[in-house]
């Protein structure tokens, strides 16, 4: 969550929640009080808890996140919905352990090494009251592909906006969405669970979906040229791969990875 790429990537997510068909787990809603008090890390503008304090009105809910830039003005929150600055790779305060019956991640990969993913789980952890729930949903961007969505499609400048995306952050695509799984329950979770889906199940979503992350691999291409990073594009050659990338989705292009859904109860 401190790496700076992290501030390029979009937190409004509600394309991905739809394709995965709920907000949390059945395994954890089947057993979720109707006043539980919920933490969500990486809230950005706060959406997801948004969209879950319709299912649980009772609910306390907190969203944390490395910069509160996304976060909507305080007066506009509802009394039992708060916001604050938190980095997940750091250890959580003291006021906040054995505080929370769930804790909710998502897509979390661009900001993340190798070794920030143990360590994540564990400052989680500390969150967590005993038997308490993580989710954490993440893409498999590594194996992320621009498809024809039409026979009159064009997908070349989308495609290749796309590959310089995951060549120039193959390393940290290597881990998370695969690592997730045995890093919980080498950390105290138990009744570990893993459900996948395709970003794409849900057909009405894939052009807006499709559009965010184009967005986010475009903001992250200019991130890279504005400090000279070898093999970036020049500005004119970005703008214009850029608008076609843009025809591209509008013709139909449209983006397919798996999200990799990852959901625990910390050992009582």
């Amino acid at each position: 969550m401190a790496d700076s790429h992290s501030t390029v990537i979009s937190r409004s997510q509600t394309e991905s929640q739809r394709n995965i068909g709920y907000l949390l787990h059945p395994c954890i809603t089947d057993k979720l009080s109707s006043s539980p008090t919920i933490a969500d890390i990486g809230t950005g503008t706060g959406l997801f808890l948004t969209r879950l304090a319709k299912q649980y009105p009772k609910a306390i809910l907190r969203g944390f996140d490395i910069s509160s830039k996304l976060f909507p003005a305080p007066e506009t929150l509802p009394a039992n919905f708060e916001l604050r600055v938190m980095d997940v790779k750091c250890p959580p305060p003291e006021t906040e352990h054995n505080r929370y019956d769930v804790v909710h991640v998502r897509l979390l990969t661009v900001a993340m090494n190798s070794e920030d993913w143990e360590v994540a789980v564990r400052n989680i952890a500390r969150l967590l009251k005993p038997g308490g729930a993580l989710q954490w949903e993440e893409g498999n961007l590594a194996d992320g592909r621009h498809l024809r969505g039409g026979p009159e499609s064009s997908v070349s400048a989308a495609r290749f906006v796309g590959s310089l995306f995951r060549e120039g952050l193959k390393e940290k695509f290597a881990y998370g969405w695969n690592t997730l799984p045995q890093i919980m329950r080498t950390t105290g979770f138990v009744d570990v669970v893993e459900d996948i889906v395709s970003s794409d199940r849900v057909a009405e979503t894939r052009q807006a979906l499709t559009a965010n992350g184009m967005r986010a691999m475009c903001a992250w291409a200019k991130y890279r040229m504005d400090r000279d990073a070898p093999g970036s594009p020049s500005l004119n050659e970005l703008q214009e791969i850029e608008a076609q990338a843009w025809k591209d989705i509008q013709s139909g292009c449209y983006v397919r990875f798996d999200i990799h859904i990852v959901v625990g109860l910390l050992s009582a």
